[in-house]
């Protein structure tokens, strides 16, 4: 009687782990299914951005409440990683730059806010990142002897937007040495983006190089150019590259007209195609316009 007894608290036993089992299963999966809907990038013809900053700001807790439970899922933290960088981007530093003149403080706590914001967003990537390429971090913080460890295609989303994001906090961050000292790592993650998938998002990785380029101690401002040339090239109706390659090439090169001519062509091409993100981007070439002798 006892072994009989014994014998059916363990099948009990089993049965309730492989429900528990099932069910743990079945809870992962639902999360998966979650995080794919969420992490998929959708365009909006919304041109009210105010609106459009508090729908994202929403949107970005409820995904990165559900990147804790499954930090694993690459496209999730491509999203959330993306979604900060932009948020920081748009609605804070460009801000920033828009009330700089009436009010510095303001200016200056919005930059906080975005460098804040901006290494928050790199750190939820790279979390992500150093788990499918444990190596990594070693392999950036030193100019590789051996082995270079490469990127897949499917992950270069994902460390584009922590380059990014990583760029960013340090531009924000000059007081910063030990934040700046990063940007050899930066360079390095670019490059490895780079020999994986060149053509990235139409071209986004291409400016971005073009941007680094500049920022090197011995930066080439005509290999840049190329850089930004060819991301013009591949993203044939996205102004974002014209309006890159005006604030960064031709500041730091001095060039007034080349600055002025990006700027009016990118305007003129965004509206022949008004989405979110040329809308973006027009209001930065016009405020650039209004404040070119402030820049040269």
């Amino acid at each position: 009687m006892k072994r009989y007894l014994r014998l059916c608290l363990f099948l009990l036993a089993g049965t309730f782990s492989i429900f528990f089992l099932s069910a743990c299963s079945v809870q992962q999966h639902l999360l998966r299914n979650a995080g794919d809907v969420l992490s998929k990038e959708t365009s909006s013809a919304d041109d009210d951005l105010e609106l459009l900053m508090h729908a994202s700001a929403y949107h970005l807790k409820i995904s990165e409440s559900l990147l804790d439970e499954i930090p694993e899922h690459v496209k999730l933290a491509e999203s959330v990683t993306r979604g900060f960088t932009q948020y920081a981007f748009v609605f804070l530093m460009d801000e920033a730059d828009r009330v700089e003149s009436d009010s510095i403080q303001k200016a200056t706590h919005l930059r906080t806010r975005a460098a804040k914001m901006l290494m928050r967003a790199k750190n939820i990537g790279w979390r992500t990142l150093r788990s499918k390429y444990p190596t990594l971090e070693v392999q950036l913080q030193r100019e590789s002897t051996g082995k270079v460890q490469k990127l897949a295609s499917e992950h270069v989303g994902l460390a584009y937007w922590v380059m990014t994001s990583w760029a960013g906090a340090i531009s924000l961050s000059k007081d910063s040495p030990d934040l700046v000292a990063d940007l050899p790592q930066v360079i390095r993650l670019a490059e490895l983006a780079w020999q994986s998938q060149p053509q990235f998002d139409k071209g986004a990785l291409a400016s971005m190089m073009g941007t680094l380029e500049l920022a090197k101690p011995n930066g080439k401002p005509e290999v840049a150019e190329k850089y930004f040339d060819l991301s013009i090239q591949w993203r044939s109706d996205q102004i974002s590259p014209m309006v890159s390659k005006a604030e960064n090439w031709a500041v730091a090169t001095r060039k007034k007209e080349a600055f002025i001519l990006l700027l009016q062509q990118a305007i003129d091409v965004s509206a022949k195609q008004t989405d979110l993100t040329n809308t973006v981007m027009r209001r930065r070439a016009k405020w650039l316009l209004d404040n070119v002798d402030n820049l040269f």
